[in-house]
């Protein structure tokens, strides 16, 4: 098993394992103050994507989820750098742990709840699918710089 899978698994574990916790320990709505006015832990369901779009459109999500998952699979064929199979693990488990909230509730479980900026709730998912665009990024840019040192002709 690659990097690329590993992380994908370890992704939706700890992703499930948060919402599981989520769910059955906070009431829905409730928040609790981890740093108070500034982060908290709010209980919230969203039934659509990032700032509610798409709220109630499931079969949509869902859909859209499994044809990039796909995607990404078979573009992770070609790739060989480490940080970037890294980071499509990252986006891989991120999607996977949406849909599995989306295939077992209706909706996705959100609780990290930035409160000094205007910012939707979020969840470990939209996590780890941020950390794959900063590992994807970060990879992308020491390509770049390999290739102005040493250039393919």
């Amino acid at each position: 098993m690659t990097i690329l899978y590993w992380i994908a698994l370890i992704t939706i574990v700890i992703d499930q394992l948060v919402k599981y916790m989520i769910r059955n320990f906070i009431g829905y709505g409730q928040t609790i103050p981890v740093i108070n006015g500034f982060f908290h832990l709010t209980s919230h369901r969203n039934t659509g994507a990032a700032w509610g779009i798409f709220a109630g459109q499931k079969l949509f999500l869902i859909s859209i989820a499994f044809i990039a998952i796909i995607a990404i699979i078979i573009y992770s064929r070609k790739v060989t750098d480490k940080l970037t199979r890294a980071a499509l693990g990252f986006f891989i488990g991120g999607a996977a742990g949406n849909v599995a909230d989306r295939l077992l509730f209706g909706e996705v479980t959100d609780m990290f709840d930035l409160r000094f900026i205007n910012y939707p709730i979020f969840n470990t998912a939209d996590v780890f699918l941020f950390t794959g665009v900063i590992l994807l990024l970060i990879s992308t840019y020491r390509e770049s710089k390999s290739e102005k040192i040493n250039p393919s002709n």
